[in-house]
């Protein structure tokens, strides 16, 4: 059985580790930036969104890194 929609984002919330409010307050706005549902997201969906997001944080990162070093 392949974990998909709202029981998918259950289990990673769940495994993160991370404080649920920020997980599901930064979730919803990744649903809602890719036009998501969560009802029928499938793993391969969200593996691309938190790429995204994952890289989206290490370029911000790296620029604040730079600007307090320039």
């Amino acid at each position: 059985m392949s974990l998909k929609g709202t029981n998918l984002i259950t289990e990673l919330r769940d495994n993160a580790g991370l404080d649920q409010d920020f997980f599901d307050s930064q979730m919803g706005t990744l649903i809602q930036t890719y036009s998501l549902n969560p009802d029928t997201l499938e793993i391969d969906q969200l593996r691309e969104v938190l790429a995204d997001y994952l890289q989206a944080l290490i370029l911000e990162e790296e620029a604040q890194a730079e600007a307090r070093y320039a």
